[in-house]
Parts: structure tokens; sequence; C-alpha cells
């Protein structure tokens, strides 16, 4: 992923992933500066967390795809005792 210093600047290169970052960070900061707006804020920071973690989701990790892990009967075996 590339670094956006600006909102703008991700919006233009049509990177949504970055963008819900960089909103996310700039709600984070609001939260922390106004209190007083820290129960209209809430909702949104949920709101950009949750389009992270489903942007994140929807890219494929080729490092992951087709990886054969050897399986280890002795783990899954009751213990006697």
């Amino acid at each position: 992923m590339a670094e956006y210093t600006t909102l703008n600047e991700a919006m233009v290169a049509d990177d949504e992933l970055a963008e819900a970052e960089i909103r996310y960070r700039l709600l984070a900061e609001a939260f922390e500066e106004l209190p007083q707006l820290r129960s209209n804020l809430n909702s949104q920071l949920e709101r950009a967390k949750a389009e992270i973690v489903r942007l994140r989701a929807s890219v494929p990790k080729s490092d992951e795809v087709g990886k054969v892990v050897a399986f280890d009967a002795a783990r899954f075996s009751k213990s006697t005792g």
C-alpha cells in the first residue's frame, strides 16, 4: 500500500483502504481532542473501523495462497490421565 499524507491524495489515487485508514486517523484525533463530540464520533469510528477490516479482508495475500500445513494427529488425540 502506498503512503499518502492527505485524504485527497488517497481519493485521487482511488485507494479505498488508504482513504478509510486516513479517515479513521482523523476521526480518532478529533475524538481525543474534542471530548464533547465523543458520542457523535463513536459510531463514525466504528463504521470506519469496519470498513478497514472489510477492505483488508478483500485483498488476497499471495504468500498464503495454496500453503500446505502438515497434520499432527498427536495434537488431537485424547489424553489418558
